[in-house]
């Protein structure tokens, strides 16, 4: 076991105690997904993993799977392009609901903004291209996610166009997605695998959640920490895809630590009675302080878990 590093059994002790404290719910799974010597491979935690949770953004990941599985078919080119319409217009996270009508981007361009930047437009331009909501799950589920369900469309408004307060929804629209831990675990360990629809496609899913732009759950404690002049490879890095919504957080991804492993995980949290949307919120500490224990369990040593003093 890395300095700092405590039996096994004290991670799933650092989630029962961080479960107690919050005022919702936490899920998680993790799990060692590259082998290191003296320790199993298939070393993981599981935390109320299959329970259902809202996914938020994190759903996206199957979304960008069930695109990839259509064009390996023939039946969608990631080159096609498709043009933007005011009615394709959706509030929340992105950029697209802020261009102007006409922008024509690819389908390999809506992917990418779907993920790095979480943007909703781009999501409901996929989605109305693999047929709807329906088609998405049945293709998702071929893909071996039973687990996974998409339930709607995106239905936020687009923003004003002056600064100012989102127009409230008329109605509750529901969830707009559920999933476990436990699935969204093996969605993320298959994509690190190689196995979500073939190799190519899961790198392709991979690399694009290494350029993912939100870090401020699981690694908000050690992302950023690294000394002037400390090499990349001595410090670990995160592909992820972050989700969240009044009173939830998800994330799934995977750390990279400096001896060549990795640990995968699906972290989330509902139910919080803490609704705002800052990276001060509950749900967001609440993740990096799951975070910061997963690093700590897993860091190899001999140098010191490279943690923020007092977390987790």
């Amino acid at each position: 076991m890395g300095v700092g590093s405590e039996p096994f059994h004290s991670l799933e002790a650092v989630l029962a105690r961080l479960d107690s404290n919050c005022t919702g719910r936490l899920g998680a799974a993790a799990r060692l997904v590259t082998p290191r010597r003296g320790r199993c491979q298939a070393e993981e935690v599981h935390w109320h993993d299959e329970d259902p949770f809202r996914t938020a953004s994190t759903v996206k990941v199957a979304i960008f799977a069930a695109v990839l599985a259509q064009v390996a078919l023939g039946r969608l080119d990631l080159g096609r392009r498709v043009p933007l319409s005011a009615a394709d217009q959706a509030g929340g996270s992105g950029v697209l609901s802020v261009m102007q009508p006409g922008l024509d981007p690819t389908v390999g361009d809506l992917c990418t903004l779907m993920v790095v930047i979480s943007d909703n437009t781009a999501t409901n331009m996929l989605i109305d291209l693999l047929g709807g909501v329906d088609p998405v799950n049945r293709v998702v589920r071929g893909l071996g996610f039973d687990d996974i369900t998409l339930h709607r469309k995106l239905p936020y408004p687009p923003p004003p166009l002056v600064a100012g307060v989102r127009p409230p929804l008329t109605k509750d629209p529901g969830s707009f997605a559920t999933a476990t831990p436990a699935a969204l675990l093996r969605l993320v360990s298959a994509v690190r695998a190689g196995k979500v629809v073939d190799e190519g496609s899961s790198d392709l899913i991979f690399s694009t959640l290494g350029h993912q732009q939100y870090h401020s759950g699981v690694p908000r404690a050690f992302l950023g920490l690294a000394e002037p002049g400390q090499a990349p490879d001595e410090w670990p890095a995160v592909a992820s895809k972050t989700g969240s919504v009044p009173g939830c957080r998800a994330e799934v991804g995977v750390v990279s630590l400096p001896d060549g492993s990795e640990f995968a995980y699906a972290v989330m949290a509902d139910d919080l009675a803490d609704t705002t949307m800052s990276t001060l919120s509950e749900g967001e500490e609440l993740l990096g302080r799951v975070g910061a224990a997963m690093l700590r369990h897993w860091w190899p040593g001999p140098r010191p878990v490279p943690l923020r003093p007092g977390w987790p």
